[in-house]
């Protein structure tokens, strides 16, 4: 490894950004951070590094990459984390004329303990060296990586993840409104409501301002959202009518389509976790 190949995570403080830290370290990089209260500039962190990763909340990062872009060099490689990819991508093609940038999207959260099995997004917005490191990296930690275009990411995200915010707010409001204590619902849970369950305890550790901006500000969120609520309302008149029996087999034999379908799909993307 090259003695000058030092690593600089803006934002390294953040939960993300030292998940990154320990990984990078754990491969044998020096690790530089800066962050708010920190001895080390962003601009100087720069100046000391050959790869610069940006992991800070959204609202923030078009004045970080406005206030490191007179700094970029060719020799640096750029890397974002951001949840969404449109923008980024645009505001870095926008103020860094200079050196490689690779855009990235964890999918998954600062908590793992474990990242082997796990996706990560990547497109390569400009060069191909910090892409092949950066995939070889994450493939020798056991990551999954998908190569996607910003447009089509945040088109999917929408479902992917404004959906599945919405639905565990949405339970958690239900499961209020009902009035059974959680005590009651825990012990009597089936399995699969369990499974619910533990998902949603998760929210617990999340960041709400990430999460405000991942549901608020993917231009698409509104449209899934409203398709999301039109058909609770199609599938509640619809079991609430005289037709219901009828009208739930069709509706649960077109969901045991889907489920056919993803049973095969899972079955050969993730054989390890059949």
């Amino acid at each position: 490894m090259d003695d000058n190949f030092r690593i600089g995570i803006i934002g390294g403080k953040g939960k993300m950004g030292n998940l990154f830290k320990i990984l990078f370290k754990k491969n044998g990089y020096p690790v530089e951070i800066s962050d708010v209260n920190t001895a080390l500039t962003n601009t100087e962190l720069v100046k000391k590094s050959k790869v610069v990763l940006i992991s800070v909340p959204m609202e923030i990062f078009p004045e970080v990459v406005k206030e490191i872009s007179p700094f970029i060099e060719n020799h640096h490689w750029i890397i974002d984390v951001c949840s969404l990819k449109r923008e980024p991508v645009k505001i870095m093609r926008k103020y860094l004329k200079k050196g490689e940038i690779l855009a990235t999207h964890p999918l998954f959260g600062p908590y793992e303990k474990d990242l082997r099995g796990k996706t990560i997004v990547f497109y390569p917005v400009r060069g191909r060296n910090v892409s092949r490191w950066f995939r070889e990296l994450m493939l020798n930690e056991g990551l999954n990586l998908v190569k996607i275009s910003p447009k089509k990411h945040d088109e999917i995200m929408a479902l992917v993840q404004v959906i599945n915010h919405f639905w565990l707010i949405l339970l958690a409001k239900v499961i209020k409104d009902s009035e059974f204590s959680l005590k009651e619902l825990v012990y009597l849970s089936t399995p699969s409501f369990l499974r619910q369950l533990h998902i949603l305890k998760r929210l617990a550790k999340q960041d709400t301002n990430l999460y405000a901006k991942i549901q608020l500000e993917n231009p698409l969120g509104k449209k899934f959202r409203n398709l999301l609520c039109k058909n609770c309302k199609i599938l509640a008149k619809a079991f609430n009518s005289e037709k219901a029996e009828e009208l739930f087999r069709e509706h649960f034999n077109f969901a045991k389509e889907i489920a056919k379908e993803l049973e095969k799909l899972l079955n050969e993307v993730f054989p390890d976790e059949v």
